[in-house]
């Protein structure tokens, strides 16, 4: 029988894959809508905002950071913002970022005590992602094509546990008030 934690952890991180499709495949406006979505029923019935506001912003923060940095070196080229050189992360991209730290605490909330596992999920995962993304929406890697994706395994294989880590510290600050 399954309990409503385990239901809980299926919703989040069916939530993830259609919100990751929403915005790969439905560009700006549809990741918009997708977001903000998700998010009311992850706030509203998976998680909370006042337990996982934190994490929210800083992987929003610092996702948009590395994707930004990524396109500003033309690792990643965003078509869609062409007027700018293709260097603006698009709002579709951002909204993902969001939608992935709703997953820290709860589907991936495994590899907050299992950081080496969650590294091997980002050296593997990270790049896959950005490939199969690449290949449904306007985003190009940068050639050659395997150091990109390099590239992106060792950027993904930290970002995952220093995230978890994030969220560690926040649990136990808020363990102690």
């Amino acid at each position: 029988m399954m309990t409503i934690n385990k239901i809980k952890l299926i919703t989040n991180y069916l939530l993830f894959q259609m919100g990751w499709f929403a915005c790969v495949l439905g560009g700006d406006h549809v990741a918009l809508i997708a977001t903000v979505i998700i998010l009311f029923i992850h706030l509203f019935w998976v998680g909370s905002w006042h337990k996982e506001k934190q994490v929210l912003a800083i992987t929003f923060l610092l996702g948009c950071a590395i994707d930004s940095f990524l396109g500003n070196l033309e690792i990643l080229k965003f078509h869609s913002q062409l007027e700018d050189g293709g260097r603006i992360l698009p709002l579709w991209l951002a909204c993902l970022w969001l939608i992935f730290g709703t997953t820290l605490r709860h589907s991936l909330d495994w590899s907050r005590t299992h950081k080496l596992y969650g590294a091997i999920l980002g050296f593997f995962g990270g790049p896959l992602s950005y490939l199969a993304g690449s290949k449904m929406s306007d985003v190009t890697l940068a050639q050659p094509l395997w150091q990109t994706l390099l590239v992106l395994a060792i950027i993904w294989a930290l970002v995952i546990p220093m995230l978890q880590s994030f969220s560690q510290a926040w649990l136990n600050k808020a363990k102690s008030l």
